[in-house]
């Protein structure tokens, strides 16, 4: 009897130190509304930013915060209790703030909190579009704010993948310098091949060359971030060798002699060649709206006719490869 009571005992010290798996979280389905208008003064004033599920066997109490990124303050809370079984429960945005401009953007933070542990953060921008010339009233759009994580951004130029046939399966870029021009040469910073997110600049100052890049509104509130950077340069396209193309998971970079910020010799790093080309391949983090407020990145359309213009001269400065389809027709 003593040894069984001691067994239990024993037993029973080993299960209150047991760590045991924590309770799941909530679930919860969260459909955005990625664009709409918040027409002022009128019955759509309001409208839906999000729809949410309860995909669970038990009501969830949920709590919704909306934060102005610019103020750093919450401007709305809103509490909800989601039944298992119920039609999704449309959250209505309004207009939170007033806008003195037209094309004056401010951003805002939703929150989305559950008594069970689910969390979720989404980012919307809202805009001060136009006025109604109905009502004379303000129409604000509200766009959803994308953020682009562990997405590659290059300076701009032709696709290794158009003018080297079965190099990357990625548009990487690469951008032809011509060295014998003095001073500063600044070519667009391009993210996910479609914003302009920051500069390139290539200052050449007699047989000394530096590579500097800027993401723009650092500094003033901007919340990119690059996590990886890369610079190469090269000769001649059979001297290039790609980093990988799956930044997300690796970043195996070839060996390379150049740094941003580091000035290198035309004539001993490159053996006096003038016109090469240059790589930067940077890993970078970035919402669409970068800042609190009045700021958005620019779409890169890469076949207008100016820079399709640019991209031909460049390649006339480089041997050109056979069987290379340079640009979109």
């Amino acid at each position: 009897m003593k040894k069984t009571l001691s067994w239990l005992f024993t037993l029973s010290l080993l299960m209150s130190l047991a760590v045991f798996p924590a309770q799941a979280a909530d679930k919860i389905k969260v459909d955005l509304v990625k664009e709409f208008t918040l027409a002022v003064g009128t019955p759509s004033e309001e409208n839906t930013v999000f729809f949410l599920t309860n995909q669970g066997t038990s009501a969830v109490n949920v709590t919704v915060t909306v934060y102005d990124e610019a103020l750093k303050q919450n401007v709305e809370t809103v509490y909800l209790t989601l039944n298992p079984g119920d039609a999704p429960l449309g959250v209505m945005a309004k207009v939170y703030k007033f806008l003195p401009k037209k094309g004056n953007i401010n951003l805002y933070r939703y929150t989305i909190k559950s008594d069970g542990g689910y969390k979720r953060v989404v980012s919307f921008a809202q805009m001060f579009y136009d006025v109604d010339p109905n009502t004379n009233q303000p129409v604000y759009m509200q766009y959803y704010n994308h953020f682009y994580r562990n997405n590659t951004a290059s300076s701009f130029g032709p696709h290794f993948r158009d003018v080297v046939p079965g190099s990357t399966k990625l548009w990487y870029m690469f951008t032809v310098l011509d060295l014998t021009k003095q001073g500063r040469q600044t070519y667009e910073l391009v993210a996910s091949n479609m914003y302009v997110i920051g500069e390139v600049y290539v200052d050449v100052y007699g047989d000394t060359v530096t590579v500097t890049y800027h993401n723009f509104y650092d500094g003033k509130g901007g919340n990119t971030e690059t996590t990886k950077e890369f610079l190469g340069i090269y000769n001649s396209y059979a001297d290039v060798v790609l980093p990988d193309d799956n930044p997300t998971k690796s970043y195996n970079n070839p060996p390379t002699n150049f740094q941003f910020g580091m000035p290198f010799s035309i004539t001993y790093d490159l053996g006096g060649d003038t016109n090469v080309l240059m790589l930067v391949r940077n890993v970078v983090n970035y919402h669409v709206y970068p800042r609190p407020e009045n700021t958005q990145f620019r779409r890169f359309w890469e076949n207008i006719q100016e820079r399709k213009t640019l991209r031909e001269q460049m390649l006339q400065f480089m041997d050109p490869v056979q069987g290379a389809v340079l640009f979109e027709k």
